[in-house]
């Protein structure tokens, strides 16, 4: 069994890796509302300007590097500024 406190240390890691979110391959969200750790989950919540997106079908953690950490094809229409509340869960087996 993995202990807690080695999960918690690898959500702290990833969260720190996670620079910004890529939405539909070119557009690119790197101000966060919340960007936090709670017991092993990483939980980032971030704004979609309507303005700028009509939907998203693909959405991407990025690092500072802009190497891809985590890709989801998804779909979200974005009718007016939408806020996303987006989880990654760190667990062991």
């Amino acid at each position: 069994m993995i202990q807690n406190s080695y999960l918690q240390e690898i959500a702290d890691y990833t969260n720190q890796r996670i620079a910004k979110v890529t939405l539909n391959g070119d557009y690119d969200i790197n101000q966060f509302r919340i960007k936090q750790v709670t017991d092993e989950i990483v939980e980032l919540e971030y704004l979609i300007p309507a303005a700028d997106l009509s939907s998203v079908t693909q959405l991407e953690l990025r690092s500072a590097s802009n190497e891809v950490i985590s890709s989801s094809e998804v779909f979200i229409p974005v009718v007016a500024d939408t806020v996303v509340k987006q989880y990654v869960e760190v667990k062991g087996a």
